[in-house]
């Protein structure tokens, strides 16, 4: 019997549902200030808000204005860090007391940084609470000596990890600037990930990354192949590593009024290059899908969807790119959501090229 129903019946916690530890927020800037209320309890609980200006873009693609701004409780309020930059220029963790002022007991606060708050223009933000088999922060310190500094992160999920990202937050420019993401269904082997700041395909490359379910625990290399991917820097230097871990629900989740329900899934796709699209069952509507090519040698952006901006069925839907800064667009329809998943509307590369595989997290609608 699942925790909470266990729980419930003895007069103990109320359950938990998707609208608790997941919400999408959009606003329209004041250039002052603004309370994002949506009943999530981030003080305390904590968690990720990731922010994007729907209307603005970066004045060139090596600046962070206006780009994907993630801040979370761990780190603290004043800082951020963006994977829009695709060119290593501030790739690492900035501070500002004007962009995200606080999280708090319903939500958060922004200030009056156009890239959160711009007079009249259309921001979104998406909110990951830290919750067992939902989504979790780690950080540590990490170096090539490592009978000095940590070589590798253990999530708390107390579950299948769908998808891991990690970011060096103080490393010079030069090197260990990409963002590194693990997928279950999409990274099968040792050393496979993508980067969430390029449009590339899958990468393979000697001593990045490799996982070891069985005791939770992501392990760094020394020395990556390429020197933008080192989480873990040159001899005699050190870095401080993020790692955000989203899990993957697979008939274990203990969401919902009875703590039955699962609300997260990752996995993976094959497209079929029709308007009549691949459909991928997940077993719920969902309300947020981000997902991206996996193939190697190809050049196809993350694609991120959410009910809130606008997921149209058989019409153009509101497209933002979680590597890119450009501005949302609604001149494509790629995709739409189903009962029970999500199928694609569209022959485009991006979202359903024929015969090429795609991997992809999606998050279930608010419950009832």
């Amino acid at each position: 019997m699942p925790i909470q129903q266990m729980l419930l019946g003895s007069g103990g916690a109320a359950p938990v549902k998707v609208q608790d530890v997941f919400s999408v927020d959009t606003w329209t800037g004041d250039g002052s200030s603004e309370d994002i209320d949506n009943g999530i309890k981030l003080s305390g609980e904590g968690g990720l808000v990731w922010i994007k200006n729907r209307d603005s873009a970066p004045s060139n693609p090596s600046t962070n204005n206006h780009g994907h701004h993630w801040f979370d409780t761990v780190r603290g309020n004043t800082k951020y860090i963006t994977s829009s930059i695709t060119f290593n220029s501030d790739p690492t963790e900035l501070t500002s007391s004007n962009h995200l002022t606080s999280f708090n007991s319903d939500g958060y606060s922004v200030g009056s940084n156009e890239s959160v708050n711009k007079n009249n223009d259309d921001i979104v933000g998406w909110t990951f609470r830290k919750h067992p088999k939902f989504f979790d922060i780690q950080t540590a310190t990490v170096g090539a000596d490592d009978s000095t500094y940590d070589t590798s992160m253990t999530h708390s999920l107390e579950c299948d990890c769908g998808m891991a990202v990690f970011k060096s937050r103080t490393n010079p420019a030069t090197q260990g600037y990409n963002w590194i993401v693990w997928h279950k269904e999409g990274c099968t082997g040792a050393n496979q990930y993508f980067t969430l700041n390029e449009n590339t395909g899958r990468r393979t490359g000697t001593n990045t990354v490799s996982y070891n379910s069985s005791n939770k625990t992501f392990t760094f290399g020394y020395p990556a192949a390429r020197t933008a991917d080192r989480l873990r820097p040159g001899t005699g230097a050190a870095s401080d590593v993020v790692g955000y871990f989203f899990a993957d629900n697979n008939n274990n989740g203990e969401f919902g009024s009875d703590g039955d329900e699962d609300i997260i899934k990752t996995g993976t796709y094959t497209g079929n290059g029709s308007s009549t699209g691949t459909a991928v069952s997940l077993g719920f509507e969902p309300q947020f899908v981000m997902l991206k090519m996996l193939n190697p040698n190809t050049y196809n952006s993350w694609m991120v969807f959410d009910s809130t901006r606008g997921v149209s069925t058989g019409g153009n839907d509101n497209t933002l790119k979680a590597d890119s800064g450009i501005v949302e667009y609604t001149n494509y329809n790629y995709i739409k959501f189903t009962s029970t998943g999500f199928q694609l509307e569209s022959t485009s590369h991006d979202v359903n090229r024929s015969g090429h595989d795609y991997i992809y997290m999606a998050i279930r609608k608010d419950q009832s």
